[in-house]
């Protein structure tokens, strides 16, 4: 930078340089005003949800949802692929296709192939999946570089107002913290531009504190319009009402399976049977009399359900006999009568199955993915073709194209910040295996996203 005028004193008048370092803001007045807040110290930082509760109370939602946990992971381990590769951008083809060469760099490699990148990239993916944020963190060594990033848990960070400044607090659970000493306070990065505010701090003298760890923005679900905190996408079938759908016909059908003779079926015992079974002639007079015999005709239906109630009682055959008197009349009989049963298992069942596509759609699951085909799914004879699964996983692949992006750009400033990407194009892509046809001579190709 070469000062032209008043170099000497005083203010700079003309100023000549190669680079400019500014930082746009974006003003208070257009951030909405949130609902909750909290102070530690001399910091406003916002609550997540009624009552600071948002990140536990989705655990516990998705905890008691199959389906909705097993979407959860899908999209995160489709987001992850099969690891990164770095590249250097070259420009366009004649057809408009990106043109890529491969960058063998050891340092960049190391980053990419460690284990705290996997741990970083994998607990990225699941927060922004489970609750539409996640917060990375790097943490400096002593030479001044990026160490490592971590993602720290979700459930334990809360922004500031001024969206400055993270609090990492692992008991928002239980409470809120007392005074700092209880939580950890971590400067944030400028949401608008991170990398330009990490360049201005790196050229400010004192701008970095390299003992304490920088946090990256929160990454959030770029399809939320909240300014705090994201809201994942399954948001919308819980408000909707179909997480409680899906998780109420698995308690019926529990309910339904564990009370099964008792409401199928009706059994009528003539009061004749009792005096052949147990004639009271064999009780008068001895040990016990009359209390005797109701307490062997007890014991008799308790053994009797122990065999045919309940999930293990099911499919037996059940033996009776009767005799004929000398009229040649046949004696009284047991009459078992089947109940009608006015709600139908395979109804819930696909009511449940309707559920699960539709917890499935608010995430951009196609249900085909995994087996499900469209409302009714398997339990209506429709769970999807080979080619129907292997085109919805792509599809699956394309639409995380922007929480890919976002899981890589901490990594990609880290690189430049270590002076790993001085021409500033290098490219940061994941490595894909996609299904293909039979008659393609191949079943599986790898290609980069």
């Amino acid at each position: 930078m070469n000062i032209i005028f008043n170099h000497k004193t005083g203010i700079p008048l003309a100023v000549t340089s190669d680079k400019l370092f500014s930082l746009t803001t974006i003003s208070d007045k257009n951030t909405e005003e949130p609902r909750d807040t909290f102070s530690v110290g001399d910091k406003e930082f916002v609550s997540w949800g009624q009552a600071n509760h948002y990140p536990d109370e989705a655990v516990k939602i998705i905890g008691r949802t199959g389906v909705l946990s097993t979407a959860v992971g899908f999209k995160a381990r489709t987001s992850l692929g099969q690891g990164v590769i770095p590249v250097l951008f070259q420009g366009y083809d004649d057809k408009g296709k990106d043109l890529f060469a491969p960058y063998n760099n050891s340092d960049v490699e190391e980053m990419l192939t460690s284990y705290w990148f996997l741990n970083y990239s994998s607990r990225a993916f699941r927060d922004l999946f489970k609750f539409g944020n996640a917060y990375p963190i790097f943490y400096f060594n002593r030479s001044g570089k990026i160490q490592y990033i971590i993602t720290r848990n979700a459930r334990h960070c809360r922004i500031s107002k001024d969206k400055k400044w993270l609090c990492v607090y692992p008991n928002f659970d239980k409470g809120l913290p007392s005074d700092s000493s209880d939580c950890e306070i971590i400067p944030m990065l400028n949401e608008d531009d991170p990398f330009l505010d990490m360049a201005t701090r790196k050229a400010k003298r004192g701008g970095i504190n390299y003992n304490r760890p920088m946090a990256f923005p929160r990454l959030q679900n770029y399809y939320s319009n909240t300014d705090y905190y994201g809201i994942p996408d399954w948001d919308a079938a819980n408000r909707s009402g179909w997480i409680e759908v899906a998780n109420m016909v698995p308690q019926f059908l529990k309910q339904s399976y564990k009370n099964a003779l008792t409401m199928m079926w009706h059994i009528q015992v003539p009061t004749s049977w009792y005096e052949q079974r147990f004639p009271e002639k064999n009780y008068v007079g001895t040990e016990g009399g009359i209390e005797k015999r109701e307490k062997d005709i007890e014991e008799f239906w308790k053994k009797f359900e122990e065999q045919m109630c309940g999930t293990t009682g099911g499919n037996k055959t059940f033996l009776s006999e009767y005799g004929i008197d000398p009229d040649s009349r046949g004696e009284d009989k047991w009459i078992i009568t089947r109940l009608e049963n006015e709600i139908d298992a395979k109804e819930r069942l696909n009511t449940s199955a309707a559920a699960n596509s539709e917890i499935l759609f608010s995430m951009m699951i196609n249900p085909s993915t995994l087996g499900a085909g469209m409302p009714g799914g398997s339990y209506a004879g429709n769970a999807g073709s080979g080619s129907d699964i292997r085109e919805s996983y792509l599809v699956s692949i394309v639409t995380t194209f922007i929480e890919k992006q976002q899981v890589l750009y901490p990594m990609l400033l880290a690189m430049r910040f270590n002076g790993l990407d001085p021409d500033h194009n290098l490219r940061l892509r994941y490595r894909e295996t996609i299904l293909t046809t039979l008659n393609t001579g191949n079943s599986q190709e790898k290609i980069t996203s």
